[in-house]
């Protein structure tokens, strides 16, 4: 899957950008504040129907109420290119594919990006939320049935804890125990089932990125591993009572990693924590070309940034392995990635992007 084109409107600072990059790497320069990392969040909303920077009403130029992005998708499969829509009015997103109405969950299905941007750290500095999305958007691409039953725990977990902040009663409340407990089990069954394959592909990556192999990923699926998760609900209810939500279940669920089985949270500098989650989101990629047949866009901003000049090597020579479209972001256009081939270079300035030359082997 890739982008053959994105033009942007009213996005940030782009009145109106043309960005058609080549199916490859893409390797995009400019000064701080230029509009790099902007042009790789316009990529990002293209594909995901939100930022990960900030709420959609940032996103707006000033003095304009509304944006839109438009993007031409084709991937391995023969069939024409998709035209994609994602427009910011009225205080809300709306996503045409084929100039037909779409939900948020159909465009991430047909356009699949992952990111690493100067905020992956999080994805090991932070709460388990972070990471809990990571992995539910590759159970998203592996299971075709894992968002239905996401939403339907969460319909019923939202109505147990409703219930507990009104003080109901225990017949009312545990009314809805069968549908968590079914939804958590199945869950929790897609989550285990792509761990596996995950942790199969990741300490290869890592390897080659950092040359660690005591690095391992563990999951706690959000309640004892030893109780059946009715039994769960049962023994909370009245510690549920008193703070007005469920403790336990599967929106609870905590990817950890782990070295030498003890969390690497703090005890890596941020260059190893980078070449980390980028194994991580290779080897996510991975099984995502694996399932489908094509492989994902990745984004990476600011790639110099944090690394030496052998962990550069490294990075880039996995970026250039990679059989999918790459966009990263650097503030020079190296020596070292001007040794890149195949890519495309653009540079970035005054809120323009200019398509500066093409290297092929």
């Amino acid at each position: 899957m890739r982008f053959r084109r994105a033009r942007a409107q009213h996005f940030r600072l782009f009145h109106d950008l043309l960005f058609e990059p080549h199916p490859g790497l893409n390797i995009v320069t400019g000064a701080n504040a230029a509009g790099k990392t902007t042009l790789l969040e316009a990529l990002y909303v293209a594909a995901r129907g939100e930022s990960h920077r900030g709420a959609a009403t940032s996103l707006v130029a000033d003095g304009q109420s509304a944006f839109q992005i438009e993007t031409r998708i084709v991937g391995e499969d023969g069939r024409p290119d998709d035209r994609v829509d994602v427009r910011w009015q009225d205080r809300r997103m709306g996503v045409r594919i084929n100039d037909q109405p779409a939900s948020l969950s159909e465009l991430v299905r047909r356009m699949p990006v992952l990111l690493l941007d100067p905020q992956a750290h999080q994805l090991i500095e932070e709460g388990p939320g972070i990471r809990r999305r990571f992995v539910d958007w590759g159970v998203f691409h592996m299971e075709q049935d894992f968002f239905g039953l996401w939403r339907r725990y969460n319909r019923a977990l939202k109505q147990r804890n409703s219930a507990l902040r009104a003080n109901a009663g225990t017949r009312e409340i545990e009314s809805w125990s069968p549908e968590l407990v079914t939804t958590a089990s199945a869950l929790t069954d897609c989550r285990v089932a792509y761990l596996a394959k995950l942790v199969e592909r990741v300490p290869t990556y890592w390897q080659s990125l950092v040359d660690e192999d005591r690095w391992s990923i563990g999951f706690q699926r959000g309640w004892k591993d030893d109780e059946p998760f009715d039994e769960t609900l049962r023994r909370n209810l009245e510690g549920d009572r008193k703070t007005g939500h469920t403790r336990e279940g599967p929106h609870r669920a905590e990817l950890r990693i782990l070295s030498d089985n003890r969390l690497l949270k703090e005890r890596i500098s941020r260059g190893q924590q980078k070449l980390l989650i980028a194994g991580l989101v290779l080897a996510q990629g991975e099984l995502y070309r694996q399932q489908h047949g094509d492989s994902p866009v990745l984004l990476l901003d600011d790639f110099a940034a944090e690394l030496s000049l052998a962990s550069q090597q490294r990075l880039l020579a996995a970026l250039q392995a990679w059989p999918g479209q790459c966009v990263i972001t650097a503030l020079e256009y190296s020596p070292l990635l001007q040794e890149a081939q195949p890519h495309a270079m653009f540079h970035v300035e005054h809120g323009a992007i200019t398509h500066l030359k093409n290297l092929t082997t």
